[in-house]
């Protein structure tokens, strides 16, 4: 139940038990210093009174008149506090000026009042009673007056120290309202950082997390424009393939297919020159059909699920052999053989893919290396020439939107992509992927 209740207000009823404890402490500590106070106080006052009695008895043989000199005996005694003197058999009323203590009380700081009895010789005594009445009324007051003052100061620090708590902790609910924006997404927000030290510390630390996440916000928004521009740009590129390779194509095989209907038709057809036509149409078939493997390679590699890592490098490096006779391609596939986990296999296959066609498109090399190895728990993808090499040294993020897409697939699987000259001339491309145990290439 303690635990729904309010920072604020469990401290505060956690002030108000200690201050009531600490009152009723000082309270339970004078009513028991009350009872040796009130027992001193009547001791001193019977013993008093005896002297008196006694110093009187030891003169009433010499008086004239000693039932007179016994009435002055009662009359000073009268005087005395806290002790009450009467002749035996006789009863003095109490007095009326004193302010009475509750039974109870009274009780409890004197439980029994002691009494003395001396003999006058007269056949009277003189009884001696201790009557601390206003002693124990004078304590009492001082109770009631301490709890009363005690209480006025424990409320008056009470409302002090509520208000002085409520002060300190309103910077929780400024807190906690900044913590609340953050989770609707108010990333641009900052809570003020005023307070006490912790709380400062706390608003720097919530300020900082917002400024990040703001940060990452902004980044998401380039990468999504960056990923809708590289889009745009493949989109392109595969228009352009197909406007400038397959539609020429096409448009061959249409009118080839055209003249062999004609010649097929014609009277005295010459069936040699159909079947020349009927093997050229075949052979712009298959180069339609070898663009067409191309365009799909670069939208989904086909090998790479069919034949895994290694075969599909194998193949695409054929491919740029056939497509550069002049420049020799060498690959070391160690590492690319057995299972790897389908995004690694895809995203080192695209490495190797963007890093030979810019290679061979830019560098002027004529001699391509390839290196693909495992250590553990990774997969080490090398791609050096000895071309023209580059400019400076820069990242793949400096580089084009390709290289730059690569180094953005790499970092979201957590690997590493840098690109820059080699010791030994030209261009070397590194990149390093994680690998997990499962998964694989092939389904």
């Amino acid at each position: 139940m303690l635990r729904r209740l309010s920072l604020r207000l469990r401290l505060s009823l956690l002030l108000g038990v200690v201050l009531a404890l600490g009152l009723a402490l000082g309270v339970g500590l004078l009513v028991l210093h009350a009872g040796a106070r009130v027992r001193a106080e009547a001791d001193g006052a019977t013993r008093l009174a005896r002297e008196l009695v006694e110093a009187t008895l030891t003169r009433l043989d010499a008086a004239p008149d000693p039932q007179a000199e016994i009435a002055r005996l009662l009359a000073d005694a009268r005087r005395l506090r806290h002790v009450r003197v009467t002749l035996a058999g006789e009863e003095t009323p109490a007095r009326e000026d004193v302010d009475r203590a509750p039974q109870w009380f009274t009780r409890l700081v004197l439980p029994n009042a002691a009494v003395t009895r001396i003999e006058t010789g007269r056949g009277a005594a003189i009884m001696i009673a201790s009557n601390p009445a206003d002693e124990i009324a004078e304590i009492w007051q001082e109770i009631v007056w301490l709890a009363i003052g005690g209480a006025g100061i424990a409320v008056a620090a009470f409302a002090l120290v509520s208000l002085a708590v409520s002060r300190t902790l309103r910077p929780v609910a400024t807190l906690a309202e900044g913590l609340q924006r953050l989770e609707r997404g108010e990333h641009s927000m900052r809570v003020p950082a005023d307070g006490s030290p912790e709380f400062v510390i706390i608003a720097e630390r919530i300020n900082a997390l917002a400024a990040t996440l703001q940060r990452l916000d902004e980044e998401n928004r380039r990468l999504v424009r960056r990923m809708i521009h590289v889009q745009d740009e493949e989109r392109k590129d595969i228009a352009r393939d197909l406007h400038d390779e397959i539609g020429p194509f096409l448009f061959t095989v249409r009118a080839g297919v055209g003249a062999l209907a004609r010649r097929a038709t014609a009277p005295g057809a010459d069936p040699i020159r159909l079947a020349e036509d009927c093997a050229r149409i075949d052979a712009q078939i298959a180069a339609l059909q070898q663009v067409n493997r191309r365009i799909l390679g670069r939208l989904r590699p086909a090998a790479l699920e069919e034949m895994g890592l290694a075969d599909a490098l194998e193949a695409l490096a054929q491919g740029w052999r056939d497509a550069n006779p002049k420049v020799a391609i060498a690959l070391s596939l160690d590492g690319a053989s057995g299972d790897i986990e389908e995004a690694t296999a895809l995203t080192a296959y695209r490495i190797v893919q963007e890093a030979l066609a810019n290679a061979l498109k830019h560098s002027g090399a004529n001699r391509v290396e390839v290196v693909v190895k495992r250590s553990t728990g990774a997969l080490h993808i090398v791609v050096r020439d000895n071309g023209a090499g580059l400019q400076a040294t820069r990242s793949p993020s400096s580089s084009g939107l390709g290289l730059r897409g690569m180094g953005e697939r790499v970092g979201a699987l957590g690997g590493t992509l840098t690109l820059a000259n080699d010791a030994k001339g030209g261009a070397r491309l590194t990149a390093s992927l994680p690998m997990r145990d499962g998964g694989a290439a092939r389904h």
